[in-house]
């Protein structure tokens, strides 16, 4: 049992996508865990959430684990209640682990063996603020001189589900070209991954299926403004991809329906948003039962990050983790214990395994 006795916000300036909005919540007995409330679309109107949470919690004697996977018990499905709640319950992951002396990904396997380490990609979106192939180009490079083969990037800013499919001929243009860019620049041995984002319907999907086959596109996420299994297998079969989805569903239920559909073969979701690293866990745990693999979807800063991997090392189905590539320069001073090396990134603990130095904040890496 714990008794929290507050909780500190930090806002974290990145770039053009936005904040880092990173939660320090403090027990009686001087533990601390970090949890993250980035992307919520309204940092203060989440910051206001995350104070009146802690407020509900402060001066109680609470099982932390226990009250991390309830606080997102009839919150409603929209993404801005969930944010909060959900960084709340990384942060008494954290807390308590910390204490107990051991990783949240030894507490989700329940004894299992896990790994040191998980396989991450690079998405390359958030590095890339001008849209042009060669800036494209130049971003998958910093990824791979990294030492990252697997590589993903939403190429179709033009394309929309409300165009024709004669208009979505012209417009896969600019998109392809950035494409060809990403794929000239880095070879033949990246695996290059495409972020959709709904833009494609049932009629356009054969034409993103030659794409990708044309380009040799290993994973297509999100391609469907209405998931259809037709269009899906359709998809499949002329690109030889595989098909993946989820991140824009919050609750098990629609996660669920989306996994037993039959129109993907890698279920995706965000810690951000499902309720923390417990409820994430229970839903990569039902994504194998039906015989999906699981990538959580993690365009997102430090701390979400180490409670994606972690849930990742605690599960044999969760093949791979997103990784927020080249953001800013600061980021691993900044975030001690966040390690990427090539195609791994390290889970550790105690807790989520690591802690911010503030003093690094906007200072370069050496």
């Amino acid at each position: 049992m714990i008794e929290v006795t507050g909780a500190r916000v930090h806002i974290i300036p990145v770039n053009h996508r936005g904040n880092w909005v990173l939660v320090e919540v403090e027990s009686a007995d001087h533990h601390r865990g970090w949890g993250e409330a980035s992307d919520s679309k309204n940092d203060s109107a989440c910051i206001e959430a995350i104070r009146r949470c802690v407020e509900d919690l402060k001066g109680k004697d609470i099982d932390p684990i226990a009250t991390a996977d309830t606080l997102i018990e009839g919150v409603p499905n929209e993404r801005l209640s969930r944010t909060a709640p959900s960084a709340i319950s990384q942060a008494l992951y954290d807390l308590s682990c910390r204490k107990e002396g051991i990783s949240v990904a030894e507490k989700l396997s329940q004894g299992h063996q896990i790994p040191n380490t998980v396989k991450f990609y690079c998405n390359i979106n958030r590095k890339s603020s001008s849209r042009d192939p060669a800036s494209i180009a130049a971003a998958g490079c910093g990824a791979l001189e990294a030492g990252c083969t697997n590589i993903k990037i939403a190429p179709f800013d033009e394309v929309s589900p409300r165009h024709n499919p004669a208009d979505v001929k012209k417009l896969v243009g600019p998109g392809v070209a950035r494409l060809r860019a990403l794929r000239d620049a880095v070879g033949a041995r990246a695996q290059l991954m495409i972020d959709c984002h709904w833009r494609f319907t049932k009629e356009t999907a054969p034409l993103l299926a030659a794409i990708c086959k044309d380009l040799e596109i290993t994973w297509i996420e999100d391609p469907l403004h209405n998931w259809d299994k037709s269009a899906c297998d359709e998809l499949r079969a002329i690109s030889g991809g595989r098909i993946c989805g989820g991140e824009n569903f919050y609750t098990h239920t629609e996660l669920e329906n989306l996994a037993k559909s039959g129109c993907i073969d890698v279920l995706i979701a965000d810690v951000k948003f499902t309720g923390g690293p417990g409820r994430l866990n229970e839903i990569c745990k039902m994504a194998a039962t039906y015989g999906l693999k699981f990538a959580p979807h993690n365009p997102s800063g430090p701390i979400c990050t180490a409670a994606s991997a972690q849930v990742t090392a605690a599960n044999r189905n969760a093949e791979i983790l997103e990784y927020a590539f080249g953001e800013v320069p600061w980021r691993l001073p900044f975030a001690k214990g966040e390690n990427p090396l090539g195609t791994e990134i390290a889970v550790k603990g105690p807790g989520l395994g690591i802690d911010i130095d503030f003093d690094s904040q906007g200072k370069p890496a050496h």
